[in-house]
């Protein structure tokens, strides 16, 4: 195992994630208050202290975030299972993008991927997947919140891992597994979008997104599903050669 509108557009200052406690409602509060604020509506509030009652609220998860990861490392060593496990706080700029413009409805209190871990095996069984998920659903027995299957149902934007959110200490912690393939599909689409400045991640139709399911179906048919059609191979190479154009021209513009 390895380990808005008129509104004033919300930027956060740092990625400070002080270890201040704040409360449900408190993180609440703050979120809908960033909402107003980015419509152009209360002008009574101050951005910075809002901001930073977020962050405080973010680095809550510190600490059972890290306990998370660390269970899941010694469960992931304690069955020999060869995985690449990881963990991440999402950060300021994503929490203000997603209860901002992408879920605008968002409760921030009950955002459940502030924290985060990944546990990426180093082969492309699905049957070794889910193995691992009834081993961390065992585990986490009566701390499992949401358990959601992109895999058996994958996301329309094409995206395929199983997600297991569990509660740990009082706070929300994700869980991420996936196979190499389906690691490598999102590795690209992240890719993708840094290279080309735009977020290819969500749902949606664009030559990226429209290439990304494709690619995602041709590795389902890889992992033992219903393999592309010659029209939707054709499709794909055509897409691939369009984007490879795009990065080239991309380059050529830069200083």
């Amino acid at each position: 195992m390895r380990q808005a509108a008129q509104g004033r557009t919300p930027q956060p200052a740092g990625e400070s994630a002080g270890s201040t406690t704040v409360s449900k409602s408190a993180a609440r509060k703050a979120g809908t208050n960033l909402r107003r604020i980015a419509r152009g509506e209360g002008h009574e509030l101050d951005l910075e202290t809002v901001l930073a009652t977020i962050d405080a609220y973010r680095g809550g998860f510190i600490s059972p975030l890290r306990a998370v990861n660390d269970e899941l490392s010694a469960l992931l060593e304690e069955h020999r299972i060869d995985a690449d496990v990881s963990q991440r706080l999402k950060r300021m700029s994503t929490i203000v993008e997603k209860i901002t413009q992408r879920e605008s409805g968002l409760d921030l209190s009950r955002m459940q991927d502030i924290g985060g871990c990944r546990a990426v095996l180093v082969t492309d069984s699905v049957k070794a997947l889910y193995t691992l998920c009834r081993l961390v659903c065992d585990h986490w027995a009566g701390a499992v919140k949401r358990y959601s299957d992109y895999v058996e149902t994958p996301r329309p934007s094409g995206y395929r891992a199983i997600h297991v959110i569990v509660e740990q200490d009082g706070h929300l912690v994700e869980i991420q597994l996936r196979t190499q393939r389906m690691h490598q599909w999102a590795q690209i689409v992240e890719g993708l979008g840094d290279a080309l400045g735009e977020n290819y991640k969500q749902d949606g139709s664009s030559l990226v997104q429209d290439c990304a399911l494709l690619l995602s179906k041709m590795y389902i048919g890889l992992d033992g599903g219903p393999r592309l059609s010659p029209e939707d191979e054709a499709r794909l190479t055509d897409l691939l050669q369009q984007i490879r154009a795009m990065l080239a021209s991309t380059h050529e513009e830069q200083p």
